[in-house]
């Protein structure tokens, strides 16, 4: 693969033409193009063997354990595994456990190790420490169930339907989308558990429900926005490359831009509903499932307002996206962190939900910590998002 692509990157710098029949012999890709070729048919001979073995495995015996005496953990289940794949979840010493470890096999087959059996039928696994693997928590892993698959059908259609410009019936897939993601998260995750721990074996305890900065649910948030915050930065960049590249940016004619006031007042806004999640947060904590009502509604009509005045200032300025690339990347600013905006009303909402329901309490509160946590990115984004395009064009 690296034979057949690579070649073309390095042609793409010297500069060859897209979308032509063939290419001059005076460009000098000659070399190149025979390597990419050469790398094509040997990618396609891989394949090809693949297939063939995948055609010729059904007629074949099934192979024995770990045939090569590998001392890896992928070596570790057999061929005729049950649905629950290996029987206790075992210590690793070493990074061969299978050769270093004596009957390590053994032990693991007949439960010596942790989690040897699920008393309540549940599927279960362990979170442990990032460095050195220390036992943290037990948590339940979803069960089979339709609302993935479903999820991933209305998600797909909304890109399908996009594709062919079928603007209507998108927006059905995408509120189809949400609803089933909705689904998904009230019937799937955080759920409360029976009873506040449960013995794992050798003679640990651990706790059936984690939140915060050691729960996966909080990890998976973070990772989500750190990539959404790299998306976002380069939009920030695009509006800051542009100010470099021309001699007056904004142009003269588009001094004022969106103005400074409805930006303004969508960043007080944005920083409000922030502040109201973090006091509803702290409301729950204390168990005070009222006052964490009013603080999340509270919380929701401001990230509206946030919306409503981010989008007022380059509307009401009547910033063309089509006439420039400062009202366009204006624009592309603002719908952003409105569409940012939008989420986090949904979130607000869920966890408000959540709370009414008796699916969230003081001390089982995941969901209100996961939804804190993109607040935090999303204050953020607020107030790069209007300063820039609110303050900037004053000071520059």
């Amino acid at each position: 693969m690296n034979l057949c692509f690579f070649p073309m990157h390095l042609s793409g710098l010297m500069g060859m033409p897209r979308r032509v029949f063939t290419y001059p012999e005076e460009l000098g890709l000659g070399d190149l193009n025979m390597a990419s070729t050469a790398g094509a048919f040997l990618f396609a001979a891989g394949v090809a063997v693949i297939c063939i073995d995948m055609c010729l495995s059904p007629r074949r015996p099934l192979a024995t354990r770990n045939p090569w005496n590998a001392g890896t953990l992928e070596w570790l289940a057999h061929p005729q595994d049950e649905h629950w794949g290996i029987r206790s979840i075992p210590l690793i010493e070493s990074r061969y456990p299978i050769w270093d470890q004596p009957d390590f096999m053994r032990k693991v087959d007949e439960g010596r190790y942790f989690l040897p059996d699920a008393e309540e039928g549940r599927r279960e696994t362990i979170v442990t420490s990032v460095i050195d693997a220390r036992p943290l928590a037990v948590i339940r892993l979803g069960t089979p169930a339709w609302v993935p698959m479903l999820t991933a059908f209305a998600l797909g259609s909304v890109f399908i339907l996009t594709t062919y410009h079928l603007y209507g019936l998108a927006l059905i897939g995408s509120v189809l989308t949400l609803a089933c993601v909705v689904w998904w998260l009230w019937t799937g995750t955080a759920e409360i558990p029976e009873k506040p721990s449960k013995p794992i074996g050798h003679g640990l305890e651990l706790p059936l429900y984690i939140s915060g900065r050691s729960a996966p649910g909080w990890w998976a948030m973070f990772i989500t926005m750190m990539a959404d915050a790299t998306a976002f930065s380069g939009l920030v960049f695009g509006y800051y490359f542009f100010w470099t590249r021309h001699e007056t940016f904004p142009p003269m004619a588009l001094a004022d831009g969106p103005g400074w006031f409805w930006p303004m007042v969508a960043l007080l806004a944005g920083g409000v509903s922030w502040l109201l999640t973090l006091a509803a947060r702290s409301a729950n904590s204390r168990g005070a499932t009222g006052p964490m009502a009013l603080l999340l509604t509270g919380a929701m009509l401001a990230a509206l307002g946030s919306g409503a005045a981010g989008l007022a200032g380059p509307w009401l300025s009547g910033l063309n996206p089509e006439t420039h690339s400062y009202p366009a990347i204006v624009w592309t600013l603002t719908i952003w962190t409105v569409a940012h905006a939008g989420l986090a009303i949904i979130m607000q909402a869920y966890v408000l939900a959540r709370g009414l329901a008796g699916r969230m309490t003081a001390r089982h509160d995941a969901d209100i910590r996961n939804v804190t946590l993109f607040m935090h990115f999303f204050v953020l984004s607020v107030v790069v998002t209007y300063a820039t395009i609110g303050l900037f064009p004053e000071v520059s």
